[in-house]
C-alpha cells in the first residue's frame, strides 16, 4: 500500500488564483510565439517571392540590352558631344528666360507703385 500524505494550505483560494494566472500568461506567450512563427513564415515567402521577381527583372533587363545596338566608341563620343551641345543651347535659353522673368518682375513692382499712387 501507498501512504498519503496531506497537507494543510495557507489561502487556497489564492493559490488557485496565481496558478490560473500563471497557465493563462503561459498561454498568452504561446499565443505570441506561434504569432512570431507566422511571421517569420510569411517573412521568408516574401522574401522567396522577392528573390523570384529580382531573378526576372534581371532576365529581362538582360534581354533589353541584347536588343539596343551595341555603338563603337568613336560613335559613343560623337553622342556625348551632341548632348553637351543640346545642354549648351539649353543653357542659353533658360538664361534667356531668366532675362523674361527679370522683365516680368520689374512689370509688377511698376504696375504695384501705379496702385499704391492711385489709392491717394
Amino acid at each position: 500500500m501507498t501512504s498519503r500524505i496531506y497537507t494543510t494550505l495557507r489561502n487556497p483560494i489564492e493559490l488557485r488564483k496565481d496558478l490560473l494566472k500563471a497557465n493563462i500568461e503561459i498561454i498568452e506567450l504561446m499565443e505570441d510565439l506561434e504569432g512570431i512563427r507566422e511571421l517569420r513564415t510569411n517573412k521568408h515567402n516574401t522574401f522567396l517571392f522577392m528573390k523570384a521577381y529580382i531573378k526576372e527583372i534581371h532576365s529581362s533587363i538582360s534581354r533589353l540590352r541584347l536588343k539596343f545596338p551595341h555603338l563603337e566608341f568613336d560613335e559613343e563620343d560623337e553622342l556625348k558631344k551632341e548632348a553637351e551641345k543640346i545642354d549648351v543651347e539649353f543653357e542659353g535659353y533658360s538664361k534667356d528666360s531668366n532675362e523674361i522673368d527679370k522683365l516680368e518682375k520689374e512689370l509688377f513692382v511698376l504696375r504695384e507703385k501705379l496702385r499704391e499712387m492711385d489709392q491717394f
